[in-house]
């Protein structure tokens, strides 16, 4: 089975959609006979749009490696206009069309095409339009819960992907079921992912280590962990903040990740007289295993998700997270630790943070669906059934036409 995985994503930038993607290559090829070829789409800019956006020019590599994994780039560059009717405007769906088409012919030898967004997915059809190659999507979050609804033509090109792909996953039950207001198939399911296996609960004694590496003398550690974008429902921290801290005193919090709202964040916090913060901006992925376990609990307030995987990263250390009632997040800690975003949503996150503090409460045991081995079994039979019913079709049709 020669199988290609097609995916968007800055090699320099690896956060959510990307280390999924990365774990489901490493976890494919750990537990199966199966060996793919993965390619990344990867964004060049102009000089003045690094300017206005604070990029820093990048050398187009053929290749990127990530611990020993060889990720083959595919280029193409992104114009100022085009990220403003696009992003911006939302006026068009996908960029740089013209320049993805030409990648096209890469992939009529493989048996099968594995994408995960929106780009990759293009090329996808065109391929399967021109080659008769499959392929099968994973719906990641915005992809299906915010991006049909910004105009028509996204909607369209969304609810096409949904038809005509061979098979759709989703990270989670309430994507898939979103999924229906687009369009309803029996080609789909959910599909669950596991930790890192960098991620496990430490012993007491390697908690204090950590914790005094990271210049942490508080007994109680409070964390979140994400892009500081409005999405991720930033502006609600500082008042769940303040009301831990009101409580209990002897706490310190933890904010990793960057973004257009950190600024701003950084100075409503200094307004409210929450100095017992550390900022850590973007932190590599095999890093977040020793800041996981310094914590004591873990924040989400995200207005959107689809499964975040710092979730289950939280979990299998052994840390309890409370967060908002949207995505696949209640499936992971259960709906006692979400909470409705409304007008009580801060006070009632921060009440559970600190009922979870007060009474060292356990957190929940991560739920045995998110494991690596039901993933992989799953992918395996999918990807086998499509290529096996692929096969018969060509080969009846090639019957039929030497009779």
């Amino acid at each position: 089975m020669k199988i290609a995985r097609i995916f968007t994503g800055n090699i320099e930038n690896r956060r959510g959609k990307f280390n999924n993607v990365y774990q489901r290559i490493v976890n494919l090829e750990k537990k199966s006979e199966l060996k793919t070829d993965s390619y990344v789409i990867q964004y060049t800019y102009s000089g003045l749009f690094r300017k206005i956006k604070n990029i820093k020019k990048r050398k187009q590599d053929e290749f990127s490696m990530i611990n020993g994994l060889a990720l083959k780039n595919i280029w193409v560059h992104l114009t100022l206009i085009e990220y403003i009717i696009v992003h911006i405007l939302k006026m068009k769906d996908i960029p740089c069309k013209g320049q993805l088409v030409k990648y096209v012919p890469l992939f009529k030898k493989y048996d099968i095409l594995l994408t995960h967004d929106l780009e990759s997915t293009y090329v996808a059809t065109l391929v399967k339009e021109n080659y008769d190659v499959p392929f099968v999507i994973t719906w990641h979050g915005s992809d299906i819960n915010l991006y049909p609804f910004n105009n028509k033509k996204t909607f369209k090109t969304i609810k096409h992907f949904l038809e005509y792909s061979d098979y759709n996953f989703f990270v989670s039950k309430k994507l898939k079921d979103k999924s229906d207001e687009i369009f309803i198939t029996n080609n789909k399911s959910h599909l669950y992912s596991g930790p890192s296996s960098l991620f496990y609960k430490k012993s007491k004694i390697e908690i204090i280590q950590i914790k005094e590496r990271l210049n942490i003398s508080s007994q109680y550690v409070v964390r979140f962990i994400g892009n500081m974008i409005p999405i991720k429902n930033i502006k609600s921290l500082p008042a769940i903040m303040k009301r831990i801290k009101d409580d209990i005193k002897d706490v310190t919090f933890i904010m990793i990740g960057d973004g257009p709202l950190l600024k701003d964040l950084k100075k409503v916090l200094l307004q409210m007289e929450i100095s017992n913060v550390i900022f850590k901006g973007n932190v590599l992925p095999e890093n977040i295993p020793e800041f996981m376990n310094a914590l004591n609990v873990l924040l989400l307030p995200s207005f959107n998700e689809g499964m975040p995987r710092v979730v289950l990263e939280a979990l299998a250390c052994g840390v309890p997270v409370v967060g908002s009632d949207v995505g696949g997040i209640p499936e992971v800690i259960g709906e006692d630790n979400c909470f409705e975003l409304n007008d009580n949503f801060n006070e009632n996150v921060a009440n559970r943070v600190i009922s979870i503090l007060d009474n060292k409460e356990k957190p929940s045991v991560l739920p045995k669906d998110f494991s690596w081995d039901n993933t992989v079994k799953k992918e395996i039979e999918v990807y086998n059934k499509i290529i096996y019913n692929y096969k018969s079709s060509k080969c009846a049709n090639l019957a039929c036409s030497t009779r």
